[in-house]
């Protein structure tokens, strides 16, 4: 599997259409993410990955749970997402999660901060 299938793979894994950040449909339905594609190999340095979370809710208890989710599944040490010629080691950032702003009230936003290490050929 590609680097760029993996991701989109390991992305819509958590339950949500996933768009990478430059090719979101016209069509987009709330809730979906968006993350930022990356690609390197093993002798580059570590990639920031930026995932947003998009709902639109009253409520900020959704979303939290989605970066909740997300987080268990990173963990504390990372996770190995299998690929073409090795894997790509994603890793929580720092911040890991924060809040962003809409113009729209009912819009919920989630900013994650993501690293990825590709342990690839």
């Amino acid at each position: 599997m590609t680097k760029q299938d993996a991701l989109y793979d390991f992305f819509s894994s958590f339950g949500l259409t996933a768009y990478e950040a430059t090719n979101v449909s016209e069509d987009a339905t709330l809730p979906y993410l968006t993350y930022t594609y990356a690609d390197d190999d093993f002798y580059g340095n570590q990639a920031a990955i930026i995932v947003n979370l998009w709902y639109r809710t009253e409520s900020n208890a959704t979303p939290n749970d989605k970066v909740s989710d997300i987080a268990d599944v990173v963990g504390r040490g990372g996770v190995m997402i299998p690929c073409d010629g090795g894997v790509i080691w994603m890793k929580k950032g720092s911040p890991f999660a924060q809040s962003i702003a809409d113009s729209d009230p009912d819009i919920r936003r989630r900013y994650i901060n993501l690293t990825a290490e590709f342990l690839t050929a």
